[in-house]
């Protein structure tokens, strides 16, 4: 399902390497194992299975309707518009503890405080 609301169907892209297997075959090996296995031994079975419990996911690439109906209207306060992530270069974990990551934030940072030949 996109965001859009509309069912798309994925197609393995390549297989996977060595004895790995998919999700869904992790998923139903671990039911086995918990005694509680899961009623479907191929990825055709788990997608009919899904459709028979939601019939909107057999409509691919068919958008349903939701039966929104509009909001009021009002209008628009005087706010400024902003960014909503302050700086990009450290919106997680990851790039917060990477140098390269302080290095780029930094530049960007730089180049907002002084003013640029150009300008």
């Amino acid at each position: 399902m996109n965001t859009e609301g509309r069912p798309q169907l994925a197609l393995r892209a390549g297989f996977a390497p060595g004895e790995a297997k998919e999700n869904w075959a992790i998923l139903r090996a671990l039911s086995a194992e918990m005694g509680a296995t899961l009623p479907y031994d191929s990825l055709a079975q788990l997608r009919r299975a899904l459709v028979t419990a939601h019939p909107h996911l057999g409509d691919v690439d068919m958008v349903a309707d939701n039966g929104w109906t509009p909001l009021d209207t009002a209008p628009l306060g005087k706010a400024d518009f902003r960014n909503a992530i302050a700086d990009f270069y450290l919106t997680n974990p990851i790039a917060r503890a990477s140098q390269l990551m302080a290095e780029l934030s930094a530049g960007v940072k730089a180049r907002g405080t002084k003013a640029m030949a150009a300008e």
